[in-house]
């Protein structure tokens, strides 16, 4: 699975997704969404932490 840094420390792609959600960045921006992406967990796991963003954003509405 890929990771990326923010502020010194890894981020999943779970909470990549939960970010981009918080960011205002749309489904469609999943970084892990091409052509030559070979981890399609990392795929599903970034969609997983954007819609979990989502729901949790319902929840307070």
């Amino acid at each position: 699975m890929a990771t990326a840094e923010l502020h010194g420390q890894k981020l999943s792609p779970l909470e990549q997704g939960y970010a981009a959600f918080l960011k205002g960045m749309s489904i469609k921006q999943n970084p892990f969404d091409t052509e030559n992406n070979t981890s399609p967990v990392s795929k599903r796991r970034w969609a997983e932490g954007w819609n979990k963003a989502q729901r949790e954003a319902w929840r307070k509405v």
